[in-house]
């Protein structure tokens, strides 16, 4: 069963295309049903679009409800922007939406904003919903800042997405019950590296569908097909699986887990 952590719509970077390419959430899970996929977390890039509203960020998850159903859970992409346009989260009422999605290469959320960042952790705790944050091998985005949250809030369940550094994930994985972590836009050759690692079952698969093409001229659904294929060589398709399930589930997995 391929449960996918990691999956976009809406506006991206295409080659060959002068603006930002719409990926619609029709052409996405056409993708993802095409591919096998049982289950997803799925946010929308138009959060990065200054003109676009909060509104039709709520409207374009209605349609990915649609086309979907159960099969997708919605992160809300929480932007500066956004959470500037609306510091109460009133979007929260619409109940789309299944958790949050944040991103400090866009925001600087645990540097220049840490308070907003607490608000937002405490609404997640009070709400049991589950937040990711983009990881990656610079300072600002390392696991160990991140982690810092993470223990102060260890009731919220966090996927610090990427997997990146590798070695540095591993460690917080063990030592924070409360984070998960996933393989999206990881080089296919990385792969093998994962089998080396105890993940605590919160590894999960993801892909960061459908990125490539603003880096490639490849056809997407083929460079899906492939990341599917090569995590599958690795053994942990089922406890990615379980992985997905306990991240998306209550908060009384979490020390269950630890």
């Amino acid at each position: 069963m391929i449960c996918d952590a990691h999956v976009h719509i809406g506006y991206y970077l295409r080659i060959g295309c002068r603006q930002p390419y719409y990926y619609s959430p029709k052409r996405i899970e056409g993708i993802l049903k095409r591919c096998g996929v049982s289950s997803y977390v799925v946010s929308s890039t138009c959060a990065q679009i200054k003109s676009i509203s909060i509104n039709e960020i709520v409207r374009e998850a209605r349609e990915i409800r649609h086309v979907a159903g159960s099969k997708a859970h919605i992160f809300f992409w929480l932007s500066g922007r956004l959470y500037d346009d609306d510091n109460n989260m009133q979007w929260l009422k619409s109940g789309m939406f299944d958790g949050i999605k944040l991103h400090n290469g866009e925001t600087p959320w645990t540097t220049k904003r840490q308070a907003d960042l607490r608000y937002i952790l405490t609404k997640a705790k009070e709400m049991s919903l589950p937040v990711m944050i983009h990881s990656g091998e610079d300072e600002e985005h390392s696991p160990s800042r991140l982690a810092v949250f993470a223990r102060e809030f260890s009731n919220v369940r966090f996927n610090f997405a990427h997997c990146r550094p590798m070695d540095e994930m591993a460690e917080i994985i063990s030592s924070c019950p409360n984070v998960w972590t996933d393989t999206a836009y990881m080089p296919l050759s990385y792969f093998k590296r994962l089998c080396h690692y105890n993940w605590h079952n919160r590894l999960m698969f993801g892909t960061d569908l459908p990125v490539w093409q603003a880096h490639e001229d490849i056809g997407i659904q083929k460079r899906y097909s492939e990341y599917i294929a090569t995590f599958k060589e690795t053994g942990l398709e089922s406890s990615s699986a379980l992985a997905f399930s306990n991240f998306i589930n209550p908060l009384d997995t979490i020390h269950d887990l630890a």
